[in-house]
């Protein structure tokens, strides 16, 4: 009896090992068939779901920790950025393996780079990079690069973008598909975003081509796209709408929202170049519908509110086009106080990477000090004295590289304080020193006057005669309104060919003065030097501060519907603000 018990056991020890092999295994084909379902059929992923869910608590914690980061991926998908960083972190408390974890980073970084939090995504990339470059593995570097390229693509570096995405090209070398597709889309998208439009279209179809053949349906949609996005920057908007189309079926079984807003703001634009009006309004509406107030959908939410103030226009309703060119002037506003936030952050990192080096150096240098004052205690007091000569050049040095960086730091702060085409005072600057001005001015009970004016059919200007004859026109107003501007009034470029002056201590009377010698100014700019009949014409709008007035916000939206109705009168002529504005004549908000 005894005898048989023993053997009993024995074999169960045997077997035990071999059953929690197969439990295993049986796992992981689940989280291999999730990871399969997120990239090629996202229909099954809810049944694969809830079977793993059932036995969360049997996974090994490298099985718990994949389950978390491809759970993260799903929201991802469904722009859920803070439910991912979430299980992101929960992931990460199971010490996954270098593999996952380097995955892991690389989410989190993208999850951090969707809700603006740039110097924390910066940070994740670096501490990834430092700790991979110390692994073998290839693939794990290739992953870390193309990371690294998103990263960017979002700061808007397209050169450091098109340099990493080479790079992992190169690393990848056709081993791995997906990271080999991820490679090509990347480089063609920053070939599109350098404007090298006709490299982009090959590199988009080799991308495309490459990624459909080793059916990785999901990133050739986006190829796709950027085949549509080329075309609709070169003007060829029908075979746009083809491939926009093509690749917004490729994307819905995928629910991948962010990606289908994109594809409507731009058919929208397609359609609107066009004239077809019902259907460029059913994709802006449609976007407008679906977006949340992700800080990716502020992008399409802008596209959309161009076109629907273009049609309205158009069409005639003025309200209507006046209130979606306002949306479109508040969500302009806010990403671009979101690019001055990604270029802080990345010039953030920049010098932290070249303080870290330069503390690298200092330690070298007391090193060698060191070892120099070693020799000296050894020979002859001579030396000594040359020693301090030494530390006296060093401190001379440190003395001089932080004068330098005071001066770069001013110079910097000056370059962002003004618009760098023309020279003068960017909007942001602009109207924080109108704000202290006013206040200045509310506190003494003085007058303020405000001057807005917009260039005449703009918009004609750039599209035939090109852009750089529209730089060329806008620095050439400016050069012919300064002269004209007193030492204490602020002239700021609002945006576009919309440009603004603050007078302080300025009564009505003197403010329409001053406009009236602008707008004669402007019309008699000689074009002829250019070798192009150019012809510079600018609608101005003119208000004053009024007793109930606590801020410039009342003042600028009065003198904004000045301006409107200026060219709502027939364009190059100076309006003043009365309160009939408000309800009749509604301004014409066709921006020309």
């Amino acid at each position: 009896m005894n005898r048989l018990i023993v053997f009993f056991i024995f074999a169960l020890a045997l077997l035990l090992p071999n059953t929690l092999l197969a439990v295993a295994s049986a796992f992981d084909s689940s989280l291999d068939a999730m990871e399969d379902a997120l990239r090629t059929q996202p229909k099954k992923l809810p049944e694969i779901t809830a079977e793993i869910e059932a036995n969360l608590d049997k996974l090994s914690n490298e099985q718990k920790a994949r389950y978390f980061v491809l759970q993260s991926a799903k929201h991802m998908y469904d722009a859920d950025y803070a439910d991912a960083l979430k299980l992101l972190n929960q992931a990460e408390q199971f010490h996954p393996s270098d593999k996952l974890l380097t995955t892991l980073y690389l989410y989190k970084a993208t999850s951090l780079i969707a809700t603006n939090s740039f110097s924390e995504a910066l940070a994740v990339m670096a501490k990834n990079l430092e700790r991979i470059e110390s692994l073998d593995d290839v693939q794990l570097k290739v992953s870390s690069y193309l990371r690294l390229s998103a990263l960017f693509l979002e700061m808007e570096a397209w050169d450091e973008m098109q340099e990493y995405a080479h790079q992992a090209l190169v690393l990848n070398n056709n081993r791995d598909p997906k990271n080999q597709c991820y490679s090509l889309l990347y480089v063609a998208v920053a070939s599109l975003k350098s404007g090298q439009l006709d490299t982009a279209f090959e590199q988009f179809h080799a991308s495309k081509d490459y990624c459909a053949e080793h059916q990785l349906p999901l990133i050739a949609a986006m190829s796709t796209k950027g085949v549509g996005e080329v075309e609709l920057e070169r003007k060829n908007y029908q075979s746009s709408i083809g491939f926009l189309n093509q690749a917004l079926s490729d994307y819905e079984p995928f629910n991948y929202q962010i990606e289908i807003n994109h594809i409507y703001a731009l058919l929208a634009l397609d359609y609107n170049a066009l004239g077809d009006v019902a259907q460029a309004k059913h994709f802006a509406d449609l976007l407008l519908k679906q977006a949340n107030d992700n800080a990716i959908n502020q992008q399409y939410k802008k596209s959309a509110y161009q076109v629907l103030a273009e049609v309205y226009a158009n069409e005639g309703e003025y309200r209507l086009a006046y209130q979606n060119l306002s949306r479109f002037h508040d969500v302009n506003e806010i990403l671009h106080n979101e690019t001055k936030v990604k270029a802080y952050a990345y010039q953030m990192a920049k010098f932290e990477n070249a303080e870290k080096s330069r503390q690298i150096k200092m330690l070298n240098q007391d090193r060698e000090l060191y070892t120099a004052q070693q020799k000296v205690m050894e020979l002859e007091r001579y030396n000594e004295s040359m020693a301090l000569m030494i530390l006296l050049g060093c401190s001379v040095g440190f003395v001089i590289f932080g004068c330098t960086m005071f001066i770069q730091k001013r110079k910097y702060k000056r370059i962002s304080q003004l618009d760098q085409l023309t020279g003068i005072f960017n909007r942001g600057t602009g109207q924080d020193l109108a704000e202290n001005q006013f206040i200045k001015v509310l506190t003494r009970n003085e007058d303020f006057s405000i001057i807005m004016f917009d260039l005449d059919y703009f918009k004609a200007i750039n599209d035939t005669q090109g852009h750089s004859v529209g730089d060329w026109a806008l620095k050439q107003v400016v050069e012919a309104v300064n002269p004209l501007l007193r030492n204490r009034d602020l002239f700021v470029r609002m945006g576009g060919e919309e440009f603004a002056v603050f007078l302080p201590n300025t009564d009505i009377q003197a403010a329409l003065a001053i406009a009236e010698q602008c707008r004669q100014a402007i019309e008699h700019i000689n074009t002829k030097p250019h070798n192009r009949e150019v012809h510079i014409t600018a609608s101005f709008g003119v208000c004053c501060r009024e007793e109930h007035d606590l801020s410039l916000d009342p003042l600028m939206t009065r003198v904004d519907m000045a301006m409107y109705q200026a060219k709502y009168r027939g364009r190059n002529c100076v309006v003043q603000y009365a309160p009939t504005m408000n309800q009749d004549n509604p301004p014409c908000s066709e921006i020309a």
